[in-house]
């Protein structure tokens, strides 16, 4: 009995629904290797805060990943993403754009790292196609909402 193959797995943009789908797991559960599989070796990456300043800006994915699991160690996280607006550029290019929410919980944080963070945006994103499948090529969190707190008693 073979599996049917769905819709999605032969439409470029059902594609990279499941890819962002799978970023957003990835991260949460720790599976940093799929995760830093989903970016290009250079990819772009900029954080915004809500107010228009520059949080983190990264030009390759070594250093991103290197700050990401720095800043997640010990801690949990959920990421969702909402409403994506998504444009077949080219046979090889998808622009999209999808709203978030993320938070990231740690009951011990370390130096530099807030005992909560809770934050909304939109993801900025271009993909391209690569042979191993769809990857990010740049990623620009615009935050609308960005909250932290320090006090471990709030929580969970």
């Amino acid at each position: 009995m073979t599996n049917p193959v769905s819709t999605e797995q032969t439409d470029p943009i059902g594609e990279v629904r499941r890819a962002k789908a799978r970023y957003c797991r990835f991260i949460d559960t720790r599976q940093w290797d799929d995760f830093a599989a989903l970016l290009l070796p250079d990819v772009g990456i900029r954080m915004v805060d809500p107010d228009g300043g520059l949080i983190a800006a990264f030009d390759d994915r070594d250093a991103f990943m290197a700050v990401t699991t720095a800043f997640l160690q010990g801690a949990r996280s959920s990421h969702h993403i909402h409403n994506e607006e998504i444009d077949l550029i080219s046979d090889s290019e998808i622009s999209a754009i999808w709203a978030m929410e993320d938070i990231v919980v740690n009951a011990t944080p370390a130096p530099g790292q807030p005992a909560r963070m809770h934050g909304y945006g939109h993801y900025h994103e271009t993909w391209k196609r690569t042979p191993q499948g769809w990857r990010i090529a740049r990623l620009e969190l615009k935050r609308t909402i960005l909250e932290f707190n320090d006090n471990q008693e709030t929580q969970p």
